[in-house]
């Protein structure tokens, strides 16, 4: 009897040390930026998974294309042609830095400064 005892009693102690949860897989940390016009509308819209290399860009208009330049000197970074008012971007053709974001409507040019961390969690953050 007290083989038994003793083997359910190891058998618990080990399926719980099995048990216990991992920190591996992380929660999805989901923000959102948003760059408005001078009303107070929002313009374009950037959510960034943390999780993802993928940036999903919103306009409130369609838009043909988007550009991205080094804030420094203007110079081209990234361009993509769209057709609508989504589009997404790959964050991981970006190096860690200061950039400027242009979104082409048939209208307007709506510009933001962003910042894109390649290091920690691959985030963006919205400037203006």
């Amino acid at each position: 009897m007290k083989n038994i005892i003793l083997i359910i009693a190891i058998t618990l102690i080990s399926l719980t040390g099995f048990a216990q949860t991992s920190n591996v897989n992380q929660p999805d940390k989901i923000t959102k930026y948003v760059t408005t016009f001078p009303n107070g509308e929002e313009a374009i819209t950037i959510i960034e998974n943390s999780n993802s290399n993928v940036l999903k860009l919103t306009s409130a208009d369609n838009f043909y294309k988007y550009e991205i330049l080094e804030l420094a000197n203007h110079e081209l970074v990234h361009k993509s042609s769209n057709n609508g008012k989504v589009c997404d971007i790959d964050k991981s053709k970006l190096e860690e830095g200061n950039y400027t974001l242009k979104v082409y409507t048939s209208d307007f040019i709506i510009t933001s400064d962003i910042t894109i961390s390649n290091k920690n969690g691959e985030t963006i953050k919205v400037i203006n």
